[in-house]
C-alpha cells in the first residue's frame, strides 16, 4: 500500500505527539471535521484482522500500521444500536459541508437520557471521532454498528449511576459504547489510537468510555464515569 497517496495520512500515538505532528492535527482533524484519512499505528487485534503497512516513521519500534481512509468529503453516517432501549439508527448527520438536520436530531435522540426522557445536542466533534472509529471498523473488520450503552446524562441521572462530578456526559461530549464482534482488549486497543480525549475501560461492564474532554486514560472495575 502507498502510504503518500493523497489522502491518506497517519495518526500516532500521544507519545509521539509535537507541532506539527499528526497526531495533534489528528485531534483537529476529529474536532474540527477537517477532511483527513489516517493510518492507524500500532493495533494488535487477533491475526487476520489487519491489513498491514509499513512501520510508523514517528514510531519506529511500534508494531506494524494499518491503512485506513476515512471519505471526510463525502456525506458522513452513523450506525448507532442503543440496546437498553431496543432502538437502531442509521442516521447522515453531515452532507454538503453542513450538519443535517434530521439525520443529527436522530443521533440527539437515540444517544437521551433514558432514565430523565430527556436530550441534549451532541457535539459535532464526538460524532466525528465516532465516525471515524466506525470508518476503521468497517474497513478492518465488517459493518457494524456502535453499541451505545450511554450518551447524554442529566445530572440527576449522573449522580445516580455514580459518574463524576464533571459529568461531561451532560455536556454532550462523551459516551460509554462497545463493539461486538470484537474483545473488550481489541475494542480497546482500536479506540487508543483515536483517542482525542478521555478513554476508560470498564472491565466488569465489558464496555468503554470515550470524550472529547481532557486527554486522559484509565482503567476501572467500578462504574462508569
Amino acid at each position: 500500500m502507498n502510504r503518500t497517496a493523497p489522502g491518506y495520512y497517519p495518526l500516532v500515538p500521544p507519545s509521539c505527539a509535537r507541532p506539527g505532528n499528526p497526531a495533534s492535527a489528528g485531534r483537529r482533524w476529529l474536532l474540527q471535521g477537517a477532511a483527513a484519512a489516517l493510518v492507524v499505528p500500532g493495533l494488535a487485534l487477533a491475526p487476520g484482522l489487519l491489513r498491514t503497512a509499513p512501520r510508523s516513521p514517528c514510531a519506529p519500534h511500534a508494531p506494524d500500521a494499518v491503512l485506513v481512509p476515512y471519505p471526510w468529503s463525502l456525506p458522513r453516517t452513523l450506525w448507532v444500536t442503543r440496546p437498553q432501549a431496543q432502538e437502531s439508527v442509521r442516521a447522515v448527520y453531515w452532507a454538503d459541508g453542513r450538519l443535517q438536520p434530521e439525520g443529527y436530531a436522530a443521533l440527539n435522540h437515540i444517544y437521551r437520557d433514558l432514565h430523565a426522557d430527556a436530550q441534549h445536542p451532541i457535539a459535532l466533534g464526538l460524532l466525528n471521532l465516532n465516525f471515524a472509529l466506525q470508518s476503521a471498523v468497517h474497513a478492518l473488520l465488517a459493518p457494524r454498528p456502535l453499541v451505545l450503552l450511554s450518551g447524554y446524562r442529566t445530572a440527576a441521572t449522573n449522580a445516580l449511576v455514580g459518574g463524576t462530578r464533571r459529568n461531561i456526559h451532560g455536556r454532550g461530549q462523551a459516551d460509554d459504547f462497545i463493539y461486538e464482534g470484537l474483545s473488550l482488549l481489541d475494542n480497546y486497543r482500536l479506540a487508543r489510537w483515536f483517542q482525542v480525549g478521555g478513554l476508560g475501560l470498564y472491565p466488569d461492564r465489558g464496555s468503554l468510555h470515550k470524550d472529547i474532554g481532557a486527554l486522559r486514560s484509565w482503567v476501572t472495575p467500578g462504574r462508569g464515569r
